[in-house]
């Protein structure tokens, strides 16, 4: 019988997260075309929550989320990952194409190489700082879109992957102390609470949405399969492979975002995108192909060698 060792599982976990990360351009896309960005990532994410609160007390976790244990690293998740992050891409998506938004996004291998190295120990290989220049050449392209001008809305979204990295960072190191629902749970409602409390300014809150069925079951959508399954999934696959890899791997998820966009936004393509999008992915595959490694263990082996 064939066996699945931790690698292969955490490769699969990130195929699988690549169709659920490429839903997240295209629905929060539609949702800011007709709800205040805020409001909808405010009301997507507590709706998230409390589902995943029914799951915790289930599993007999649910204080975890209030322990002084964990409670600082679970609010920093929840606000880098879920409050900033929202902020930053729902704001952004306003302002710029669901297709543009979907490919700039690609930027967070770039991102991922930095953090993991100075934070996590990862070794980083003069081939992976060539590949990730490739990515970023191709995400200039997508930028300068045949016009030399940088849109604020593309300026957002390029910060967005930053935010959510730093909160993957975090959400690394809190594994060793609980389990990737609590994590996940945590990062949702104290994100989704932060949310909420900006969107009490005026102007922010348009709660009559939330007597519409077809509205509601957007929320319903955003929050629990696109926040929390997606989110589960990439907390179990970075587990067990490590983070700059597995960035790598789900990077090409853009691919999906815009098929979607072009389907049910009707968004077109332009040659520039396409080419952007061809350098990034390129750049991304030959980058999941670099192995990755701790730099303790290089260091160690590299002394015991001589």
């Amino acid at each position: 019988m064939w066996a699945i060792d931790t690698e292969q599982k955490g490769f699969i976990l990130c195929l699988l997260e690549i169709l659920l990360a490429g839903l997240f351009p295209v629905i929060t896309k539609y949702g800011v075309g007709f709800i205040n960005p805020i409001f909808f990532a405010a009301i997507s994410a507590l709706l998230g929550a409390g589902f995943m609160l029914i799951i915790l007390k289930f599993r007999k976790e649910l204080k975890q989320l209030f322990t002084k244990e964990l409670l600082k690293n679970l609010f920093l998740i929840g606000f880098f990952g879920t409050f900033l992050s929202s902020i930053l891409f729902f704001i952004g998506s306003t302002m710029t194409s669901g297709i543009n938004a979907s490919i700039l996004l690609q930027t967070e291998p770039i991102y991922s190489i930095v953090l993991s190295f100075f934070l996590l120990g990862e070794l980083i290989r003069k081939k992976q700082i060539a590949l990730t220049l490739l990515i970023l050449s191709g995400t200039i392209i997508v930028v300068y879109n045949g016009v030399l001008s940088i849109n604020m809305g593309d300026i957002l979204i390029l910060l967005t992957p930053f935010a959510w990295q730093i909160g993957h960072v975090l959400a690394r190191k809190t594994f060793e102390k609980t389990s990737t629902y609590v994590v996940a749970t945590g990062r949702v409602l104290y994100g989704g609470i932060l949310l909420l409390i900006l969107s009490l300014i005026p102007g922010f809150g348009e709660y009559q949405f939330l007597t519409d069925p077809g509205i509601m079951l957007l929320f319903l959508f955003q929050g629990i399969v696109v926040y929390i399954g997606s989110m589960i999934v990439w907390y179990e696959a970075i587990k067990r492979i490590n983070l700059s890899k597995a960035t790598g791997i789900i990077a090409p998820y853009p691919v999906f975002s815009v098929i979607l966009a072009w389907i049910f936004l009707g968004e077109t393509i332009s040659v520039y995108q396409l080419a952007g999008l061809a350098i990034i992915i390129t750049g991304i595959i030959l980058l999941s192909r670099v192995r990755s490694e701790k730099r303790e263990k290089k260091m160690q082996k590299e002394i015991s060698e001589k």
